[in-house]
């Protein structure tokens, strides 16, 4: 009896040790990553608030309410005090997790999505590899082949389709073709034919910012000489692509419009009649004066290897590659899908190109998305991921079908 009575006394006291020690080890991650959220400046801990706030926000909310409810059996099992304290943490962190989800359902209900909850839940990261069985070699340039995925869609339409050139990001140093298969996705299931596109990347000593739009300028002239064979139309050409990507699809975009850039292969070079940019480089300059970091990525290292220096070592190669500069007012529709809390690429920079757009009479639709930083669509569910979606669509609805 006395050894009975002393196992049920410490049993609770146990109990009560491991959920005190899983609620405070939880709640205090939760706690930095919503200091995170709410001041994206702090180094390291505003990257990590503004990332998960981009892929998880609904999952914190939830998260925050599990401890409140192990704050309450705390309680129950004799640590009122501590139970306390969990209560009033989770509480702060259950409202401070809401606000900006709040906000940015603002922003969807402004571009009318039907926001898909069942979908929020679901971790999934986009991240794909080369797709051999879809791969196409296009060119062959200082030794190194070339090659693109092509993604026909499903349906039985008879009419000539749009093609779409997809362009990975990377910060011109790293990526594949089919990185985000999600996006491929999207624009297969609309009746597009997906050409997702390889490029030349850079590497020290091997600068690229004379070679990779060049890449993507022949990779166009290639489908173009295939048209027939993909049920193409050319004139409804589409460019898109995200971060470096991003920055690559409004360099060709532009400048095959006004003429400035030359593929390498002979052959007819169509300029695009849309262009589709998510969180995309466009001022190098900026980037390089700001320099921006990112969970040790450093923008201006990118540039270096992209590049070779600063924009006083080669101010022509940043004068080629900086969007703004080849602005003109038929300069093809643009869409920017962008985060406000952008740690690797300067969020002013993203305001200051949507409005040299709008100076010049470009149609243009900017989609900024509070509390989410760069790769914020890195899954497919989250609520951005969600937003760019039916943005796309309404855009694409509006300037090409």
């Amino acid at each position: 009896m006395k050894g009975n009575t002393i196992i049920s006394q410490s049993t609770p006291d146990w109990k009560r040790k491991i959920v005190l020690g899983f609620t405070f080890l939880f709640l205090f991650l939760f706690l930095l990553l919503l200091l995170g959220v709410h001041f994206p400046s702090i180094p390291y801990i505003g990257e990590l608030g503004t990332i998960a706030m981009s892929l998880f926000s609904l999952h914190l909310v939830l998260g925050a309410v599990v401890l409140g409810l192990l704050s309450i059996l705390i309680i129950k099992l004799g640590g009122k005090r501590q139970g306390i304290i969990a209560m009033i943490c989770a509480i702060v962190c259950v409202i401070g997790f809401t606000i900006p989800i709040m906000k940015i359902l603002q922003v969807a209900h402004q571009h009318n999505v039907q926001i898909s909850w069942t979908d929020t839940l679901k971790i999934r990261i986009d991240r794909g590899k080369p797709d051999i069985s879809k791969s196409i070699r296009y060119a062959t340039v200082d030794g190194k082949e070339l090659f693109m995925d092509i993604s026909l869609p499903s349906d039985s339409n008879t009419k000539k389709r749009t093609p779409i050139v997809l362009i990975h990001g990377g910060g011109f140093v790293s990526g594949t073709r089919n990185q985000s298969p999600s996006w491929t996705k999207f624009y297969a299931e609309r009746g597009y034919v997906v050409f997702d596109v390889d490029y030349r990347l850079a590497s020290p000593g091997y600068v690229t910012w004379d070679k990779a739009a060049p890449d993507i300028a022949t990779s166009i002239v290639w489908i173009g000489e295939h048209a027939s064979e993909y049920g193409i139309d050319m004139d409804k050409l589409l460019i898109a692509g995200s971060s470096a990507g991003g920055s690559l699809a409004l360099q060709v975009a532009y400048r095959l419009n006004n003429g400035t850039l030359a593929a390498y292969e002979p052959g007819k070079l169509y300029s695009p009649k849309a262009v589709i940019a998510v969180y995309p480089a466009q001022d190098m300059t900026t980037i390089w004066n700001e320099g921006t970091h990112f969970f040790g990525m450093d923008g201006e290292a990118f540039l270096g290897e992209y590049i070779g220096g600063s924009p006083n070592d080669n101010p022509e190669a940043y004068h080629a590659i900086n969007i703004g500069d080849h602005i003109q007012m038929n300069t093809p529709p643009t869409l920017l899908l962008v985060g406000k809390n952008d740690h690797l690429l300067p969020y002013s920079g993203q305001v200051a190109f949507a409005n040299l757009l709008k100076t010049n009479n470009v149609p243009y639709e900017f989609v900024s998305i509070p509390y989410n930083d760069h790769f914020f669509d890195a899954a497919p569910g989250s609520l951005g991921s969600q937003i760019s979606r039916q943005a796309a669509t309404d855009f694409l609805n509006k300037y090409t079908d």
